[in-house]
């Protein structure tokens, strides 16, 4: 009788504890493509371009210019700032399609250190994600770059391997310099 009670307690608790609570769809979320952190003036201003789905019918012949759209968020640091801006979307952010990370130079110098903390801690962050600077806003990067395709961000990490300019996080994290974007 002892021997059945335990089997039964254990079978109870690996039910429990393997079940999927909380767990989100992808259809219901903001897949980011990219994001540009900037400096404006004593905060931090993360620009996230991500997927916007509604503004195509799933054909490729009814699309015509970029799927994508634009958030911002400000802060005291990237963390917050990203934060920020995912509190003005209605489904959460999901990074685990961003292909590129664009910092500007001013970032670059003044908050390397706290952009490294948040890269190694933060857990949307990937290793394999492209990392560069721009020489300007990193807004204007996100914003602007390839303006007639449907994902500028991709076009954007495409360009950057065919140029060979791209550094992964985990080689930045290493201790390899930031190429600038072309």
């Amino acid at each position: 009788m002892k021997r059945v009670l335990i089997i039964m307690m254990i079978a109870a608790l690996s039910l429990t504890l393997t079940s999927c609570t909380g767990s989100e769809r992808l259809k219901n979320m903001a897949i980011v493509q990219g994001m540009g952190i900037d400096i404006n003036g004593s905060e931090i201003t993360v620009t996230v371009q991500y997927l916007d789905l509604g503004k195509g019918n799933g054909k490729n012949e009814g699309i015509t210019g970029s799927v994508t759209a634009l958030v911002t968020g400000k802060g005291d640091g990237i963390k917050e700032a990203v934060k920020n801006a995912g509190e003005k979307l209605p489904t959460a952010l999901f990074f685990g399609q961003n292909k590129i990370i664009v910092i500007s130079d001013e970032v670059d110098k003044s908050y390397t250190r706290q952009l490294k903390a948040y890269l190694i801690k933060n857990k949307e962050s990937r290793p394999d994600v492209l990392i560069m600077k721009s020489r300007g806003s990193a807004a204007d990067v996100i914003k602007s770059a390839q303006k007639n395709t449907r994902v500028p961000a991709d076009s954007v990490y495409k360009q950057l391997k065919k140029l060979e300019k791209d550094v992964r996080v985990s080689e930045y994290l290493a201790g390899d310099k930031l190429e600038y974007y072309p």
